[in-house]
């Protein structure tokens, strides 16, 4: 294996396991399809390893390519973000930024965000909040959150713009018999022992709704403002949860946790981007923040490492008086 490997070869092939084809990755690239497949060629002698498997409907990451793809995305995206920035105004700032994040979202969006916002800002001093929507809301207000990742709030002193919205899942401890390929329907779901969130926000309102519509009750046990403490109570083994996937992922990868999909009907939670109009930032620097967290959650999602369904292609541009 080569003691160096091109960076331009790395960013060509995470773009062609993005595209899941070399022929759009050519053209998303502006390359050539023949050059595209020789530098992935260069590539793969350079690590000595097979990164692809061609299929009929384009090109599949093999072990090594999905194990390359999961430790070469976010250094790569540093990078690029790293020379962008090198010499903006943003780069020289000095300031706390106060940001909030959901509960569900900080395990998977924490840790590539805050170097994305550390390279954009490398004089900043970040302050994070993590809690439910409630909980950073009424940060927004107080002044102690800027800008935060929230569930949709019926509240007119903030500003919300829908990011994403993902599949919520039946979690049960690792004796339980869920199946990822066996989805359960939501009236044998509201029969089981649950804990659910103490906040009527998010999945709370998505559960009330689905229940209301089906004219069942939900049967919980203990409601909660943790999540951690949710989450251990499910591990025990004598509870279920309702959760995104992406709440519990390391948790079901180390078998610690079970989950099977909802059915009849699907429960969904939204996240949004959200500021209040007395926000205390420059507008410029408000936009970018903002930008800067849809942009990796628009990577994770497309890399499939979050499953969920991007609501917001265009910039966040947050209207501030």
């Amino acid at each position: 294996m080569s003691e160096r490997v091109d960076t331009y070869r790395l960013k060509y092939f995470q773009r062609t396991a993005e595209e899941g084809s070399i022929t759009r990755a050519a053209q998303m690239l502006g390359i050539g399809q023949p050059a595209l497949t020789r530098q992935l060629q260069l590539l793969e002698e350079d690590l000595g390893v097979a990164l692809f498997n061609r299929t009929r409907r384009g090109v599949e990451l093999t072990e090594a390519g999905e194990r390359l793809r999961a430790s070469t995305a976010g250094p790569l995206r540093q990078l690029e973000l790293a020379v962008q920035y090198a010499g903006s105004p943003l780069a020289r700032l000095e300031r706390n930024l106060l940001l909030g994040i959901h509960e569900t979202a900080v395990d998977i969006l924490a840790p590539t965000l805050m170097h994305s916002l550390n390279t954009v800002f490398p004089r900043a001093i970040f302050s994070v909040t993590v809690g439910s929507t409630d909980q950073l809301v009424e940060g927004m207000l107080k002044g102690t959150v800027d800008v935060a990742l929230i569930n949709p709030v019926p509240d007119e002193r903030v500003f919300y713009r829908e990011m994403l919205a993902e599949d919520l899942v039946l979690i049960g401890g690792p004796d339980s018999e869920l199946e990822a390929a066996q989805a359960i329907t939501f009236t044998d779901v509201v029969g089981l022992p649950l804990v659910i969130p103490r906040s009527p926000t998010g999945i709370g309102t998505a559960l009330e709704n689905a229940a209301l519509r089906a004219k069942v009750k939900v049967s919980y046990r203990i409601t909660t403002d943790s999540l951690h403490f949710t989450k251990r109570l499910i591990e025990s083994g004598h509870l279920y949860g309702v959760l995104p996937l992406s709440a519990c992922r390391r948790e079901v990868e180390d078998a610690r946790l079970r989950f099977a999909p909802i059915c009849e009907p699907v429960l969904r939670q939204h996240l949004g981007l959200a500021a209040t109009s007395h926000l205390d930032l420059p507008r410029e620097l408000g936009v970018k923040v903002g930008n800067t967290i849809r942009e990796e959650v628009a990577a994770l999602i497309k890399s499939n490492r979050w499953p969920a369904e991007l609501l917001a292609p265009q910039p966040w541009n947050p209207r501030l008086s």
